[in-house]
């Protein structure tokens, strides 16, 4: 949402009326006064998702070194060596 309006908001007039919800409360600004913060916003978003993905990424791949550690299967992995031992 945060990429749509600041791409919505670039091409208007910087003294264009803009509105912005802060704390539940909508407050009248202009766009010259919204526009950096809605950057800035979306910015920081960007880099809290790489560092959360990059997290996941650590965590799923410690995750497979403790699983193959102590051979711990789930039920799905358990139920498939099962049926490929029958074939």
């Amino acid at each position: 949402e945060h990429q749509l309006v600041e791409e919505t908001l670039k091409p208007l007039d910087p003294k264009r009326r803009a509105f912005r919800l802060l704390g539940g409360v909508l407050v009248e600004r202009t766009v010259e006064e919204v526009l950096p913060s809605i950057s800035d916003n979306l910015q920081n978003m960007e880099k809290v998702i790489e560092t959360l993905q990059s997290q996941l990424k650590n965590k799923n791949k410690e995750m497979l070194d403790w699983k193959n550690k102590y051979n711990i299967r789930t039920a799905e992995e358990a139920d498939a060596m099962r049926r490929q031992m029958m074939n």
